[in-house]
C-alpha cells in the first residue's frame, strides 16, 4: 500500500487541475505539499497522523493550532538532517529561505543531491504550517493511498 499525505492551504478535492493551473498566475493564493513513500518509510507525522491514518482516505481534515506546531517542528528537523547531509550545490535552481538562511537547492535529475526534492517538498508544507500559524490561512490534510 503506498500512502499519499498532502498538506493544502485550501480544500483539495473540490477543485479541479484546471483550477490549480489558473492559480498559478494570481500570486499563488494555493499552496500545497504532498509526499509519499519516502515520507512514511522515514516516519515522517506517523506519530502526529496516527490515528488520521486510521480513516484513510481523510480528505480535507482541518488541522488545529497544536498539530500544526507539531507538523511544523517535525518538518524542520527533517530539513535539518537533509540539509546537513547535502553536498554543496554549485548549480542552484531554486532558493528557499530557511531559518534566516538562503539555501540553493538543485531539484532536476542533474543535481549532486537526491534530497533536493525531498527538501522542497518539506519546506513547502513548512510553509503552509508558518502561513496557517500566522493566521492568515486553515492548513488541510488530506490522506490517501496511490495506485
Amino acid at each position: 500500500m503506498k500512502i499519499k499525505i498532502t498538506v493544502s492551504n485550501t480544500t483539495l478535492l473540490d477543485k479541479s487541475e484546471r483550477d490549480w493551473i489558473q492559480n498559478l498566475g494570481q500570486n499563488k493564493f494555493y499552496k500545497a505539499a504532498g509526499w509519499s513513500n519516502f515520507a512514511v518509510a522515514e516516519g515522517l507525522a506517523l506519530d502526529l497522523f496516527k490515528e488520521k491514518l486510521l480513516k484513510i482516505p481523510l480528505e480535507d481534515d482541518v488541522l488545529d493550532k497544536e498539530e500544526t506546531l507539531q507538523l511544523k517542528k517535525i518538518l524542520e528537523n527533517k530539513i535539518k538532517y537533509l540539509l546537513s547531509i547535502r553536498v554543496p550545490e554549485p548549480d542552484q535552481r531554486t532558493k528557499i529561505e530557511f531559518l534566516g538562511e538562503t539555501i540553493g537547492l538543485n531539484c532536476t535529475p542533474l543535481g549532486k543531491n537526491d534530497q533536493d526534492n525531498w527538501i522542497n517538498m518539506f519546506y513547502r508544507a513548512y510553509e503552509i504550517c508558518q502561513e496557517y500559524l500566522a493566521g492568515n490561512k486553515l492548513l488541510y490534510l488530506s490522506i490517501y493511498e496511490e495506485e
